[in-house]
C-alpha cells in the first residue's frame, strides 16, 4: 500500500491522517472533492467546519 500523504493546499508532505468529504455537506461545498489531510491540518478543518467534516480516519 502506498503511503499518502496530506494535499492540504498543495504544500504540506506530512503523513496522511484523514480523509475527508466536505462534498457531502452540500450548499457552497457541493463542488469540493475528497482530500487527505494530516492530524494538524484535520483539526484545523474541524474547528473551520464546526465539527461536521464528513471524514474517515485513516489507520
Amino acid at each position: 500500500m502506498r503511503k499518502t500523504k496530506c494535499d492540504y493546499e498543495g504544500n504540506c508532505n506530512n503523513k496522511a491522517y484523514a480523509e475527508v468529504y466536505p462534498s457531502l455537506l452540500g450548499g457552497k461545498y457541493k463542488g469540493r472533492g475528497w482530500s487527505y489531510l494530516c492530524k494538524k491540518h484535520y483539526s484545523q478543518e474541524l474547528k473551520r467546519f464546526k465539527e461536521k467534516l464528513p471524514s474517515y480516519i485513516i489507520k
